[in-house]
């Protein structure tokens, strides 16, 4: 592959690195205090004890599924800046962005069920699981459409290659 493809500035892949790598410290860190917390909430409402272990293990799932997610971002900006994101394995990374958005909000709205069931949420509560869900929703669609677009530049660059 020809490493003539425009690369956005080495200083803008750097900080956009650091970012990444920040916000993966960042979500461990969530999921080491995801237990104590909880912990802390439900002693605090004992009526809600019971969807202590479920809300806690979906929580520690979406964050885990972000983690993914910012991951294969990580990737896709060192490829970006290797000038080699025109390549089949690009399209492997955006699919699996795509399905954990996808199953962020599944997880969402499985969320959503519990805290009904528990009858532990307000309409507030819910109008925010709602809008995660949709803008989950959101992000794995222009992700798709953002697919399509580089599946097809790599159709272009394979056919070029093939002309030179």
């Amino acid at each position: 592959m020809d490493h003539d493809l425009p690369k956005p500035p080495l200083a803008l892949v750097v900080l956009t690195q650091a970012l990444l790598a920040a916000l993966l410290l960042g979500g461990i860190g969530v999921i080491a205090l995801l237990p104590a917390m909880s912990a802390s909430i439900a002693a605090a409402l004992p009526e809600y004890a019971s969807l202590r272990t479920p809300l806690l293990a979906l929580a520690i799932a979406i964050v885990l599924l972000a983690l993914v997610t910012l991951a294969m971002v990580a990737l896709l900006v060192q490829r970006i800046h290797a000038g080699t994101v025109l390549a089949r394995p690009s399209l492997l990374w955006v699919d699996v962005i795509v399905s954990t958005l996808i199953c962020a909000a599944a997880l969402v709205v499985v969320a959503f069920v519990v805290i009904g069931v528990g009858q532990a949420g307000s309409p507030w509560l819910a109008l925010i699981l709602v809008t995660a869900c949709l803008a989950l929703t959101a992000l794995a669609c222009i992700t798709l459409v953002l697919r399509s677009l580089l599946g097809h530049a790599i159709r272009l660059r394979t056919e070029l290659d093939e002309v030179v």
